[in-house]
């Protein structure tokens, strides 16, 4: 899908090109405009054509270069736009340090959020912030933002790890989760058929396929949450021969609506194990049984 420019009242959004390079050069390559990007400032304007290559190139990414609109011409002041990514819609901005402080970051993430929900149809957006950049966390709570949670990632250009800040918002016409949020949980599971398994995860269960490995497959994960953290996350590997799926049982930590996720999956067939009920330990816990065979006990706080 194509996206289209935006105009708003003092800027003008339009669809990123590699042919912007020499106007965004001067973005990517200022030391404390990027303090808080995950690459390196730019060097050269090859890098720059690189960068917006890399942001334009997946399926589904829509990005703006932002400008400046003055009574003569348009000036470039930096990039904004959706990852493309498959899951919960991503999204991200960058302006020149020269620009900051003036309401252009404001105006710009609300025309993107507007656009992308009315006319991209998304029902979630989401960002990462680096939790040093109190500015652009201030710029996404503006915007109507509100932190879900939290992560550490390392990025190639730092010596060490950080925490990066989850911020999400909506759609106006979708409401809060009625489902549990899940934490996360990766464990890996032996099974016999990687795509049937990966499907069953997918259609009966209601994750996300993240990824299969190998054709066909040995190897593959799911996730499900309403955003990508906290969310709970197994992987599949290919084993030969029979596995002992009475080995071992998952345990899952869910928000509030156990029983109505435990009603959901038996209506949809999912073999119940053991109905919603108080445990001593103060939790409310379900369990069910997977198409291998795998035990997963869901428990939310009581």
């Amino acid at each position: 899908m194509r996206i289209e420019a935006i105009a708003t009242e003092r800027l003008l959004l339009r669809p990123l090109s590699v042919d912007d390079a020499p106007d965004l050069f001067a973005v990517y390559a200022d030391v404390e405009t990027t303090r808080y990007w995950p690459t390196r400032p730019h060097m050269t304007l090859a890098d720059t054509r690189g960068e917006i290559r890399q942001l334009i190139a997946p399926e589904g990414a829509s990005y703006w270069c932002v400008c400046v609109r003055t009574v003569h011409a348009t000036v470039p002041i930096g990039v904004c736009g959706f990852l493309g990514n498959a899951g919960v819609p991503g999204a991200g901005y960058i302006l020149h340090r020269d620009y900051w402080r003036q309401g252009y970051g404001t105006e710009a993430l609300r025309a993107m959020v507007a656009y992308g929900f009315e006319r991209l149809k998304l029902d979630r957006i989401e960002l990462w912030i680096h939790e040093e950049n109190l500015a652009s966390q201030r710029l996404a709570q503006k915007a109507g933002f509100e932190r879900r949670s939290q992560f550490r990632l390392k990025w190639h250009n730092r010596p060490a790890s950080h925490v990066m800040a989850v911020y999400g918002l909506y759609a106006p016409v979708k409401s809060a989760p009625a489902q549990p949020v899940f934490d996360r949980l990766t464990p890996i599971l032996a099974v016999g058929n990687v795509q049937a398994t990966a499907e069953y995860y997918r259609d009966t269960l209601g994750f996300v396929i993240e990824f299969l490995y190998g054709r066909p497959a040995t190897h593959a994960a799911v996730a499900r949450g309403d955003w990508t953290h906290p969310s709970a996350r197994i992987q599949f590997s290919y084993v030969e021969g029979a596995v002992d799926s009475r080995a071992m049982a998952l345990f899952v930590a869910v928000g509030p609506g156990a029983d109505a996720l435990c009603a959901i999956w038996r209506a949809a067939g999912v073999e119940i194990v053991s109905d919603p009920q108080d445990k001593p330990w103060g939790m409310r816990e379900f369990s069910i049984r997977d198409c291998n065979g795998y035990v997963l006990r869901f428990a939310t706080p009581v």
